[in-house]
């Protein structure tokens, strides 16, 4: 035997396993990929709630007490803005032009209201008095109104108001809840509302949170 002969040179033993080496590089691809994504879905979050606020809903401050005591003065609701046909006892926010009460020289504009529809195309609407008390017909049939503050009297806001309302094509006939407090259809600086100045539908109250929740 040639002793002369080399021996194969063993692999010096480092105490790393095959591919070892790249894994801190791998760790920061991995790192890098999972922050993009991250920011990724923040950027499609924070579109998404433009494009909510934008177009399908919006925050409403009520600041008038004419629907006491459903909503009160201050409150935070949520409106629906998508297209929608006015239905019974549906809780709206609208604008009226024209009636410098709602004007507000600051912004120079006219301050949103927000009332309940009582009344669609084609209803006819009638106040029956029993002595200072009044009850609001629909189409001949009395309405079950638990929602309001307090029965209705003849006379709102000193003014004595008619009896009989037919709501024409395009309108709705609108009330607050609290029925002797209230500016609405039933005096003729507010009138029938038409419905292309519906600003949307109230559908849930955001504060206080202690009553956030659907409105009805």
């Amino acid at each position: 035997m040639d002793e002369n002969r080399e021996l194969p040179q063993q692999a010096e033993d480092t105490g790393e396993s095959p591919g070892e080496s790249g894994e801190p590089e791998k760790k920061k691809v991995d790192l890098a990929m999972e922050l993009f994504d991250w920011a990724q879905s923040l950027v499609f979050a924070f579109v998404g709630i433009v494009l909510l606020f934008a177009f399908v809903a919006s925050v409403f401050s009520v600041s008038q007490t004419s629907m006491t005591n459903t909503l009160q003065d201050s409150e935070m609701v949520m409106i629906s803005r998508l297209p929608y046909t006015p239905r019974h006892s549906d809780i709206i926010l609208f604008t009226k032009y024209g009636w410098q009460s709602s004007y507000n020289e600051n912004t120079g504009q006219y301050s949103p209201l927000v009332k309940r529809v009582i009344g669609v195309p084609g209803d006819e609407i009638e106040f029956v008095m029993d002595g200072a008390v009044g009850t609001v017909f629909r189409n001949g049939e009395p309405l079950d109104e638990p929602y309001i503050r307090e029965p209705m009297t003849y006379w709102a806001h000193g003014q004595s108001i008619p009896q009989y309302f037919v709501v024409p094509e395009g309108c709705v006939f609108v009330m607050g809840d609290n029925r002797n407090g209230s500016h609405d259809s039933r005096l003729t600086d507010i009138g029938f509302v038409d419905e292309r100045s519906i600003l949307g539908r109230v559908i849930l109250r955001v504060t206080p949170l202690n009553k956030f929740g659907p409105v009805t």
